[in-house]
């Protein structure tokens, strides 16, 4: 049997982002590229499970920053995911999810040696990501 929560305490928000190329404000919404015909980022290492009428977010920013880097102008957006979300067959570690399309609540600057690190580890291929 599980009991109501005591009043007064919150149910803890999860954050969810995703890493792309500028452009996007918030209230615009991310697209998978079955709709918008762009290239994703996602498809580095997993392309085999990778759907294209998916938008791919993380409950951790530093991994929206790893993939944001494959971007041309890499930036962070912290994102809503909009529809039915389900975890990315991909991921082992439970942080990765995918949804129809997401609404972006916040849009976070990545440092330049943020960036630089994480275009590092993109180059040296996915094994060694850690």
């Amino acid at each position: 049997m599980t009991s109501a929560p005591k009043e007064g305490t919150a149910k803890p928000v999860t954050r969810y982002f995703h890493g792309g190329n500028r452009g996007l404000k918030v209230g615009d919404y991310i697209l998978p590229p079955s709709q918008t015909g762009r290239e994703s980022a996602s498809n580095f290492g997993a392309g085999i499970v990778h759907r294209k009428d998916r938008v791919y977010v993380s409950t951790r920013q530093n991994d929206a920053q790893f993939f944001a880097a494959a971007s041309h102008e890499p930036v962070v957006y912290e994102v809503e995911p909009i529809g039915e979300i389900m975890l990315d067959p991909d991921c082992t570690s439970g942080v990765s999810y995918a949804c129809p399309k997401a609404k972006v609540i916040a849009v976070h600057k990545i440092s330049g040696k943020s960036i630089k690190k994480a275009r590092k580890a993109l180059l040296a291929g996915p094994q060694r990501r850690a």
